[in-house]
Order: C-alpha cells, then sequence, then structure tokens
C-alpha cells in the first residue's frame, strides 16, 4: 500500500497523470536562441567546479545515470550542462544544449505564469468564482463560498486529491474537459482553509486559460511564451505524443532492479499535460528562470510587467508569513534568511527542482533522469546558497516558557490532507501519518516517514520550527487557541490533527485482535472435537457459522497480503489498468466479510438463549464477534468498502 502511495505522490509532484492529443505545431517558427558565451571569472570557474564536485559525487553514491543542470546569475547564464548519460546502453552523453529531461510538476509554473499574463490583460479577475470563466465544466456550491484563481494556485480550494487523475484511458481518448468531470474531486475544507496539492486543480486552471483565450494550451504556450523566448528544446506532451524531433533527443529513465539499472516506463500524462507532462532542456529553463528573474522580461521580450511579477511573488494568504507557503503557483520560502520561489516535479522515471533566489539573483535547476535517490535535487540549491553567502547567522532562538507551552501544544498526530477523503483510495493515507512530539527548550521532534527530525522554534515567529537542513513547519489554530493542522517545508502539503480514532495503529489492533479471537475458536473447535459437548441443534449451527466467519477472516487477511505484495511491483502502465484485478478481489472479500460481521453480531441473542453452550463458550464467542465488529468499522471508516474507487 504504501509503494503504491509513494509511486502517485512522486508521480508530478509533489507533483502527476495518463493520455492526450499531439501537441499542435507552432504557427509561428521557433528560433533557436544560443546562450551568450563569455570568458568565466576565476570566482565563476571556482563555482562550477564546485557544482560539478557536488553532482558528481551525489550522482555516483545514488546511482544515478544522468542529470541536466543550469545555474544562472546576475543576469547570465554561468552555465547549462549535463552530466553523465541520457541513454546507458547506447552511451549517450547528457548535453545541456540538446538533452531533453522531463521536469513533470515545474510544468504548472508555466500554468501560473500564463494566468498572471491574463490577469494583466484583465482576462482573469484572482478574485472571482472560476465558474465564471468554466466552458462544459461547473464546479459545486459548497461551504457558501466560491472557488477562486487565487485558491487554485495556492492549492487551497479544498479540494481532495483525485486519484483519478493517473488512470485516464490512453492518449487522445478524452479530451481535457472530460477527463476534469470525469474525475472531479470532493471538496472537502472550505477554500483557503489548507493547503493541499492539486494536480486536478492545476489542470482547471490550465482549462481557464483555453476557455478564456478560445485557444488551446498548447497554442497559448507556443505563441504566447514559448516562441517569444526562443525556447525551442521544449515539448508540452508526453513521450507517446511529443514531436519526434524532440523525442529523439528525450533521455531515457532508470529504476534500479535486482542491484542494477534499468530502464524504466516513461509516464505519459494525457489530457493533464500542462500539470506535468513538460520535457526541456537545461538551457531553456536557464532562459525560464532569467525571465522570472528579470520580473516578466527577457531580452527585450517582456511578457508581464514588473508590478504583475511582483503580486505573481507575493502571497494571498499570510496565516504563515514566516514559514512556507506557495506565491500564486510557486514554491515560496525562506532559507537561511533568503525568500526562495520555485517548484519541483517528478514523473515515474525523473525529479525535478527549480529554485530562485531574487536577492542574490540566482537561479538553480536541476533533473535526474531516475528516481533511485532524491537527495540531490532535493539539496543541490541549498548547497549552492550555502557556497555562496555567509550563514553564520542563525534564525532560531533559545525557548521560553511560552514557546515551550506552544511545542507541548503541538505535540499529536497528523495525517496528511493530500489524499482521498471518499474513495476507496483513502486507504492509502494509513501509512502517511506523521507524529510531533516536544523536545528541550521548545523544539518539537517530527517524524515521518523519512525518519525524526528536531525542528527549533523560529525567532519571532511563534509556531514555526526550522530543522538543521533550514527547512520549516508551521502550525496553525483554531479561534480557541487549539492547534489543529501543521504545514510542511514545501508549503504545498498540510495535515491535521487527528485522534486516536483515526490513526493507523489502531487499525492495526483490530486486525490483530479479530486474527487472535479466531485462532483461539479454531483451537476451542479442535479442543472439542471427538468430546460430548453440550449444546443445541442451534448452537451447532452457530458453531459452523463461527468457523465460516474465521474463514473469511482469515481470507480477507490473505487478500490483504496480496494486494500489498502486488502493489510493491505496481508499474505505470497499471495505473492505465487501474483497478488492479487483485483489488477488485480483495474489496469482494471485504464487503462479505462485513456482511458476515453484520450477520456474526446478529447471533450474539440465539447464541446466548438458545446454544446451550458455556459461559465461557459465550464469552468468547461473544468478544470475537466484537473484534471482528470493530474491524468491519475500519473497514468502513478507511472506505475499503461502500465507496467507489478512481
Amino acid at each position: 500500500m504504501r509503494s503504491l502511495f509513494f509511486l502517485v505522490a512522486m508521480s508530478l509532484l509533489p507533483g502527476l497523470s495518463v493520455a492526450q492529443v499531439p501537441d499542435a505545431a507552432p504557427s509561428v517558427p521557433v528560433e533557436l536562441v544560443e546562450l551568450v558565451a563569455f570568458e568565466p571569472t576565476r570566482e565563476e570557474a571556482v563555482f562550477e567546479a564546485f557544482v560539478d564536485g557536488v553532482v558528481a559525487a551525489h550522482m555516483r553514491e545514488h546511482d544515478i545515470p544522468g542529470t541536466s543542470v543550469s545555474i544562472v546569475k546576475d543576469g547570465k547564464v554561468l552555465f547549462a550542462k549535463g552530466y553523465g548519460y541520457t541513454d546507458l546502453e547506447a552511451a549517450s552523453r547528457a548535453n545541456g544544449e540538446e538533452s531533453l529531461f522531463r521536469i513533470g510538476s515545474v510544468s504548472k509554473t508555466f500554468i501560473w505564469t500564463a494566468v498572471m499574463m491574463l490577469v494583466e490583460r484583465g482576462a482573469i479577475d484572482l478574485d472571482a468564482d472560476v465558474n465564471t470563466y468554466l466552458d462544459g465544466i461547473v464546479i459545486p456550491e459548497k461551504f457558501g463560498a466560491p472557488v477562486t484563481m487565487n485558491h487554485l494556485m495556492a492549492h487551497r480550494a479544498g479540494f481532495e486529491d483525485s486519484f483519478g487523475v493517473f488512470t485516464i484511458p490512453r492518449e487522445g481518448d478524452i479530451s481535457l474537459t472530460e477527463a476534469l468531470n470525469k474525475n472531479m474531486p470532493a471538496r472537502v475544507y472550505a477554500p483557503g482553509a489548507r493547503t493541499s496539492y492539486s494536480n486536478w486543480g492545476s489542470a482547471l486552471a490550465a482549462k481557464i486559460i483555453e476557455d478564456v483565450t478560445g485557444e488551446t494550451y498548447a497554442d497559448f504556450l507556443f505563441l504566447e511564451i514559448l516562441n517569444p523566448l526562443g525556447m525551442s528544446s521544449t515539448a508540452l506532451s508526453g513521450p507517446a505524443t511529443m514531436p519526434s524531433a524532440l523525442r529523439a533527443r528525450l533521455s531515457k529513465g532508470y529504476e534500479l532492479k535486482a542491484g542494477g539499472l534499468v530502464e524504466a516506463e516513461l509516464m505519459n500524462i494525457g489530457p493533464y499535460a500542462p500539470a506535468g507532462a513538460m520535457s526541456m532542456s537545461a538551457a531553456d529553463m536557464a532562459r525560464w528562470m532569467q525571465l522570472h528573474l528579470g520580473a516578466g522580461s527577457l531580452d527585450g521580450v517582456r511578457l508581464m510587467t514588473p508590478q504583475t511579477h511582483a503580486t505573481m511573488w507575493s502571497r494571498a494568504f499570510t496565516d504563515r508569513a514566516a514559514g512556507a507557503d506557495l506565491a500564486h503557483g510557486f514554491f515560496s520560502r525562506n532559507y537561511r534568511g533568503y525568500d526562495a520561489y520555485g517548484h519541483g516535479g517528478a514523473t515515474a522515471a525523473f525529479f525535478t527542482y527549480m529554485d530562485l533566489i531574487p536577492s542574490l539573483n540566482v537561479g538553480i535547476y536541476i533533473s535526474q533522469n531516475a528516481t533511485t535517490d532524491r537527495t540531490l535535487v532535493s539539496d543541490l540549491s541549498q548547497l549552492v546558497i550555502d557556497h555562496l553567502v555567509d550563514h553564520s547567522e542563525t534564525t532560531v532562538v533559545d525557548a521560553d516558557d511560552l514557546a515551550i507551552a506552544r511545542a507541548g501544544d503541538a505535540a499529536g498526530s497528523y495525517l496528511a490532507n493530500r489524499r482521498s477523503f471518499t474513495q476507496f483510495e483513502k486507504a492509502f493515507a494509513l501509512t502517511a501519518a506523521t507524529k510531533v512530539s516536544a523536545g528541550d527548550n521548545g523544539s518539537i521532534i517530527v517524524t515521518n516517514g523519512n525518519g525524526p527530525m528536531l525542528y527549533e522554534p523560529v525567532r519571532n515567529a511563534p509556531d514555526i520550527y526550522e530543522n538543521r537542513h533550514g527547512g520549516r513547519v508551521s502550525f496553525g489554530r483554531d479561534d480557541s487557541g487549539k492547534v489543529t493542522h501543521l504545514s510542511g517545508t514545501m508549503g504545498v502539503h498540510s495535515s491535521d490533527r487527528i485522534s486516536f480514532l483515526a490513526q493507523s495503529i489502531l487499525f492495526n489492533v483490530t486486525v490483530g485482535a479479530a486474527v487472535f479471537f479466531a485462532l483461539t475458536t479454531l483451537v476451542g473447535a479442535w479442543r472439542r472435537q471427538g468430546r460430548e459437548v453440550v449444546q443445541t441443534n442451534t448452537g451447532k449451527m452457530l458453531g459452523l457459522g463461527a468457523f465460516a466467519g474465521t474463514i473469511i477472516l482469515f481470507g480477507l487477511v490473505a487478500g490483504f497480503a496480496a494486494m500489498l505484495a502486488r502493489m510493491g511491483s505496481l508499474g505505470v502502465a497499471d495505473l492505465v489498468n487501474y483497478p488492479l484485478p487483485i483489488i477488485t478481489m480483495f474489496r469482494m472479500i471485504a464487503t462479505l466479510f462485513v456482511v458476515a460481521t453484520v450477520v456474526a453480531i446478529g447471533s450474539l441473542f440465539p447464541v446466548w438463549r438458545g446454544s446451550g453452550w458455556s459461559v465461557w463458550r459465550k464469552s468468547h464467542h461473544t468478544v470475537f464477534v466484537l473484534a471482528l465488529g470493530a474491524l468491519a468499522f475500519m473497514l468502513i471508516q478507511w472506505k475499503f468498502v461502500f465507496a467507489a474507487t478512481a
């Protein structure tokens, strides 16, 4: 289960998907823009050597075949280059000008840039109900408040995560409008209340661009952004449908199997292409970073005014000003006292990150063609900043009594909000909980799938904590002052505080209890073999029913184990054929189990009134039935049964 959750969560990072028609050819020819050659200064040469060493060491340590890297600073491209290989079998070297790497959800920065261009033209109002602009799709009313573009750009529209984004049929089967209608997620939070990364919401913004302009999203990007900027080494669609000339330059992706690197199947994003299908060279990404560091202008081409760009890099919500959040689509965080704006991305075989630090006038981009490890992509930007500036001043402080009390308030268990709430896929969140405990002197310890991490309170920022790597988590409170949720270091995810009933340990306990009493029921039946047992005919029938219940329970456990094993080897092709037969089979067994449990609960009256059993056997059977009931309740609560699949 956890393996599936990881595969899905990484696809289009944090953001993901699957199907589409080929990109329309640009109606205006794209001129190849060559990077201006320059003789690097000694300082720049030393800096490039530093990056070379960091990348080479990480690639060797983490089995990364190839990377694409570009660094821009002070208005010029320091370098745009490739490391390693794009094709191991052919020994094709990565190249910064020619090699295309998939950038995943960094593609979304093009959606949000296009939105701001239309805002500047008066075609979109960031605070208007998005239904004002949509054609062929309507966001249902709920919570007495509309969804706005500001909500979409901050990933605060309140949508549950839609796993169906990944299970669309093959390329070209349906349009973006049809896909959005087919996979419309439920609204589970009031707009603005929580941050929850949404590929569906991002694709909806691309649909708004189409409906406002009357053009396809691809045409708008070609004519309004890519062509004017000379970004000729950029593809908008997935590998199956991108132009052949660009497809020939696309790096292969790799994964580790049996200790060796093997070619991975490349994910095709389908009609959700705007949310994460793009591929590009390091040189093209360098121009994209230069544009944004230039406040919307590059080489005489202006996509928006500096005022509009400043709005883009401002936050529409101010509830965690010193913590990580989103600035109109861009990840917004403070690292060692420097404001940074960027985005991460991933598909089935690529990890990517782009980071822009305007006060240093520097942009860092890296993409790797393997998902063996994320350390290089996660750390390169921070290592570059650390190399460029002195960080002798700390942002954390020794805590006072109030800070110590606040740390105690934050202690508890939290469940990620980027998940399904209404469908079977809610079960994938069983292993997604985060535990927070109070440390010494007002610090907290955050424990999740990556292990424990110590965070210390940030100066003049209550309820915000920073770890030794400069990452910050933030806690939100309700009107009574009670801590209700935390927001993570990337700014795009939040988690709600949960009660004991919602914790995975309780699910494990109910499974264990049911299995234990099932086994003791079988042991009791075995011990009674060949012995004279006082019971009525009703008691005999009830005994057979109890035996049948244990068989169904063991079938449920075996089906669950088989489903977990199959999901551990889940591939990209499996997503198109989701739900898999093993899931369907397990859910049938689970439904039978719940029905059988209801019957078992109904049998308690005749067990006590007409079975003829001993008090001990009656009591044991009652506890067994209650254990089955608790497990059935957990299956219903976590949507294993009586809920649709994506």
